[in-house]
């Protein structure tokens, strides 16, 4: 295999990869494209193969990204644009070193501190009452094509990816891979393991929430048959593909994700009083630069 191959070849690896974690198919598309300029510029300074690659090169790619202009406007860079490539690389580090290259440098989680404005248009969220309207909603799904009884299995896994990403706050990857082991439903407590930044953490659930995730384990889960412990019964693309037949259904003028449902949460928890403290320790956040973000997020909800 020539150069340009095994590069083209760690690409599409990478990309499924980011998919088996749980990223959405246009982050993946997003930070595959991101990787390609990495791996073209690897190329261009004679790193063969991609496992050679050394925290210098890291390093010096990361001050070009810096110092070019923006092939659109010829300015510079964003900061968010940058952090997004940074990330992409990261990842990819990450990917190596699970596909058993041990040399290369861990992840850099090098960043650029973006402004309070810039952190802001980043991070979107959906109002209180958009959120209800969401679960309002799930009643009016798959009712043309079941009948009731079998409609309310459906439903009510569209209801779980609501309470796991909304009324737990996780993160896509961490509501796919919940397992029911890792779930107490005496203390009202989630284990999640190997989260982002490879940590485990508890997060609390409220009494309405786990009791509606235990009549689906115990009650709707075995209508599927599943040979897996998994909670969330298909695959992750199945979790996107419920969001966005919600959102039809919502009839909600607004473009929302998965994570959209995690950034609703910590805005009205901060609503609700909770601090950015607590918040971070909900959210599994590393920084409370990362939770920050959501005071501006409630006050406009609020006005």
């Amino acid at each position: 295999m020539n150069r340009t191959q095994h590069y083209k070849e760690l690409q599409r690896h990478y990309k499924q990869w980011l998919v088996t974690l749980g990223f959405s198919d246009y982050v993946a598309y997003d930070y595959s494209n991101m990787l390609y300029y990495f791996l073209d510029y690897l190329n261009e300074k004679g790193v063969y193969p991609a496992a050679q690659v050394q925290q210098k090169h890291i390093s010096n790619y990361f001050s070009h990204l810096q110092s070019r202009p923006s092939k659109r406007s010829n300015q510079a860079l964003s900061a968010g644009y940058l952090n997004k490539n940074f990330d992409a690389v990261d990842k990819f580090l990450e990917f190596l070193n699970q596909m058993g290259c041990r040399q290369v440098p861990p992840p850099t989680n090098y960043r650029i501190l973006q402004t309070k404005d810039e952190l802001t248009q980043t991070v979107k969220a959906l109002t209180k009452n958009e959120v209800q309207t969401l679960y309002q909603s799930v009643d009016k799904l798959f009712s043309r094509h079941f009948t009731p009884r079998t409609a309310e299995p459906r439903q009510a896994i569209v209801t779980l990816v609501l309470d796991l990403c909304y009324g737990c706050g996780l993160r896509r990857s961490e509501a796919y891979n919940l397992l029911i082991e890792d779930i107490d439903f005496d203390k009202n407590i989630l284990f999640i393991r190997q989260a982002k930044g490879y940590k485990d953490r508890y997060v609390p659930i409220s009494e309405k929430v786990c009791e509606r995730i235990k009549v689906f384990v115990y009650q709707h889960r075995r209508y599927f048959k599943l040979a897996h412990k998994r909670v969330f019964p298909y695959s992750k693309s199945a979790m996107f593909h419920y969001i966005e037949v919600l959102q039809e259904a919502s009839g909600l003028n607004k473009d929302f994700g998965l994570h959209t449902l995690r950034h609703s949460i910590a805005t009205h928890l901060l609503q609700n009083g909770m601090t950015v403290e607590q918040i971070a320790r909900f959210l599994g956040h590393s920084s409370l630069d990362s939770t920050q973000v959501y005071t501006h997020l409630a006050k406009e909800d609020d006005e």
